[in-house]
């Protein structure tokens, strides 16, 4: 962020995701940049949005995407098919953009 926003921007830095958090709530901040190294993920960001619908918060891009993962023993075939085949079949039909739309107030996006 440091450079790219305007020369006027008063940029904060916060020690720990809650201290941002708060600040964006109660409005010390106007803006709040959220992502895997820097504040939270796509998921609290969301959460945020959601629950603070009085800030009027809108997400305005994405810097990147950090979709959840799934992990599993290894040696387990059997297992990894069955999950490969619900994933398929969940992107297949839509529900996973629908738990997509519903949780991270986003489409699933196209290249995952």
């Amino acid at each position: 962020m440091s450079k790219i926003a305007p020369p006027t921007a008063n940029i904060k830095r916060f020690d720990d995701p809650n201290g941002a958090i708060s600040a964006f709530i109660s409005g010390q901040v106007q803006l709040m940049v959220v992502g895997k190294l820097m504040v939270v993920g796509n998921d609290v960001g969301a959460t945020i949005l959601a629950r603070h619908p009085a800030n009027d918060p809108e997400q305005k891009f994405s810097l990147f995407s950090s979709p959840d993962h799934v992990g599993l023993n290894k040696n387990e075939p059997r297992l990894k098919q069955k999950i490969d085949e619900t994933i398929a079949k969940a992107r297949s039909d839509g529900t996973m953009n629908a738990i997509s739309q519903k949780w991270l107030r986003a489409p699933l996006p196209a290249d995952l």
